[in-house]
């Protein structure tokens, strides 16, 4: 393995475990269930997307072929992508929804009559 692949594997490691503790320091205070499984979805995609960019560059970094056989070596784990990018629609989705309920819950929230638009011409 690389040693810059083994550098960038071990940040994003780091950077899994620093969201993890930030997340569950910064947890949702509310009481609704709907609210608490979101909040884990939106923690789970997050700490999820930066252990699995950490073990890609692992695994990646471990086949020890060259040339055409390591794309054919690579290819066999292409479903990590998928994975990759369904995590994070996971978080991007569940901090959307969150971010929408509790604004319903905020009795001061403006409307959306009220937002500031742009100026038309």
């Amino acid at each position: 393995m690389n040693p810059v692949e083994l550098v960038v594997a071990i940040v994003f490691l780091a950077l899994a475990v620093r969201s993890a503790v930030y997340w569950m320091r910064h947890r949702v205070q509310t009481e609704d269930t709907t609210d608490e499984l979101l909040f884990a979805l939106f923690v789970t995609g997050r700490v999820g997307t930066w252990l699995l960019a950490s073990g890609l560059f692992i695994l990646f970094g471990s086949i020890t072929v060259r040339g055409r056989t390591y794309t054919d070596e690579a290819s066999r784990y292409s479903w990590l992508f998928i994975v990759l990018l369904l995590l994070g629609a996971t978080q991007l989705i569940a901090a959307w929804f969150l971010g929408a309920r509790r604004r319903q819950d905020i009795p001061d929230a403006p409307e959306a009559e009220h937002e500031p638009r742009p100026p038309i011409p």
